[in-house]
């Protein structure tokens, strides 16, 4: 088999496990949380997130650029580069723990004009902001840069690994910490503890993998300029799609109050829980992307876009119409009838989601391709209208106009705009209008699936855990069979199924 495809299966198979185990532990941490303490507690702990989250980098795809960067030298196996490399990221992760902090603590005076009504009375958000803190920033200084070297050399199964059976341990000490205890403090303390545990393990792990490899040397003049200029435009990417919920849970806080952030943050916890399931099949893969855009023809990785698209559109409309007719039983049964969303917001939720999916396989040739410098404008125009709108739409409806305030800005400025500099700057010569002409029926089609669906489970028994199964039953399999029929129709169906077949082959092997 060839080893791009194996180390791209692991990846795929180690991010699944992982990414099922960072749903169910949460899931079941949140449900504690609320009926324990209360849905304050978690709307506090979702909107110090949010907030930390713009200023932590790793969110932010530094590490993304700095891969990047690794790619040929490790594919030429330049040992005397990579060493050299190795010691900037390195350099550059402590120069980030030390902004995260600095910056953080300039938000500190202010924590309380971003909450709307009143706080938990036995929190003092100033302890716990700056317990936050210290957790977004001490991951930087510990091994932070040997998780670079393992990605570059499609290993990134490790990290999984080591953060699945970390979190185990970790989610049962909290849930133990709040049903005996009941004392938030500590379980955000394990937070801290997991994250230094974490980064020492990576570190020695990266070590055993690649004994030979220590940060050393230095870089030519040229290699640094090129690496500044990719950080820069991945990271002004990366700021946009992250601050868009953080600034989403932000804003409510300041119209709607905690129990509000409480109840998006479910709802979005399983949007975006799904979501990246789903994504560890672009994200497992990223390295052998990189690596055929690398020295691949043009037309060949524009042939293995179009399949990968079209596979991942179906992924994305199947768990869409589950999303759509699932969302509001399993949230009566999971939270009551008192923290659930309407059903426009769900719609909306539901677009959100599917935009977010559309654009994946898009970013990830952009990412191969290093294009970040390109977009380095419209992700701030993106961050700003999406800022703006949350507060003008936000003020006349809501959560709802939030909500629309983000579909907006991703549709008209985000989305778009990103999958033309690929087919710009990279596809060139192919037609972009015709790839958006497709996305519109994607979307379409999405649409009359989830409609027909919907319809079919609205005759499902009142009882509610009854009815959350039939749904459960009639999503699973007739989303699938609706978009397969609509899909085929495409000129690359045969193809894509073709690519899935050779993916699956290689699995078997």
């Amino acid at each position: 088999m060839d080893s791009r495809i194996k180390n791209g299966i692991r990846n795929i198979f180690a991010g699944f496990i992982n990414k099922i185990v960072l749903i169910f532990l949460p899931f079941v941490t949140r449900t504690v949380i609320v009926y324990v303490l209360g849905s304050e507690y978690l709307g506090l702990g979702s909107l110090f997130s949010s907030i930390l989250m713009v200023l932590n980098l790793s969110e932010l795809g530094i590490g993304s650029a700095l891969v990047y960067s690794m790619y040929k030298p490790v594919a030429e196996k330049d040992m005397l580069k990579i060493k050299a490399l190795l010691a900037v990221y390195k350099k550059i992760y402590a120069y980030i723990g030390v902004a995260i902090l600095a910056i953080g603590l300039c938000f500190l005076p202010f924590i309380h004009t971003i909450i709307k009504g009143d706080v938990p009375a036995s929190m003092n958000l100033y302890i716990l902001y700056i317990m936050y803190l210290s957790n977004a920033s001490i991951s930087y200084f510990i091994f932070a840069h040997k998780k670079a070297l393992l990605i570059a050399y499609q290993r990134s199964d490790v990290i999984s690994n080591v953060n699945t059976v970390l979190n185990i341990c970790v989610y049962t000490v909290q849930i133990m910490v709040l049903l005996l205890l009941k004392d938030y403090y500590i379980y955000v303390a394990v937070f801290i503890f997991s994250t230094i545990t974490e980064n020492i393990i990576i570190g020695k792990k990266a070590q055993i993998h690649f004994p030979y490899i220590e940060a050393d040397g230095r870089i030519s003049a040229e290699d640094k300029k090129v690496i500044i200029q990719h950080t820069k435009g991945i990271a002004l990417q990366k700021v946009c799609s992250t601050s868009r919920n953080s600034l989403d849970s932000i804003v409510i806080s300041m119209f709607l109050g905690l129990n509000m952030i409480a109840i998006y943050s479910n709802y979005y916890y399983i949007m975006i829980s799904i979501h990246n399931i789903l994504y560890q099949i672009p994200d497992s893969i990223r390295a052998t992307v990189g690596n055929s855009v690398a020295s691949e023809s043009v037309d060949k990785n524009f042939r293995d876009f179009n399949c990968m698209y079209l596979l991942n559109m179906f992924i994305c409309g199947w768990a869409t119409c589950f999303l759509y007719c699932m969302f509001q039983p399993f949230m009566e049964l999971w939270m009551g009838p008192n923290m659930m969303f309407s059903q426009v917001s769900v719609v909306l939720v539901c677009l959100y989601f599917t935009l977010l999916s559309l654009a994946d396989v898009v970013a990830l040739y952009k990412d191969a391709a290093g294009l970040w410098w390109y977009g380095r404008y419209r992700v701030l125009i993106e961050a700003i209208a999406n800022l703006i709108l949350n507060f003008v739409l936000g003020y006349f409806w809501g959560v709802n106009g939030i909500l629309l305030a983000t579909i907006i800005t991703i549709i008209l400025i985000g989305h778009g705009y990103g999958g033309w500099i690929v087919f710009h700057y990279y596809f060139k010569g192919k037609s972009f209008m015709t790839f958006v002409m497709k996305q519109v029926g994607y979307l379409v089609m999405i649409a009359v699936a989830c409609y027909v669906t919907d319809f079919v489970c609205s005759f499902s028994l009142e009882i509610l855990w009854i009815r959350l199964l039939s749904v459960g039953i009639i999503t699973l399999f007739l989303s699938p069979i609706l978009l397969l029929i609509m899909y085929r129709f495409f000129p690359e169906f045969k193809d894509s199924v073709d690519f899935a077949k050779n993916i699956l082959k290689s699995f078997k092997r």
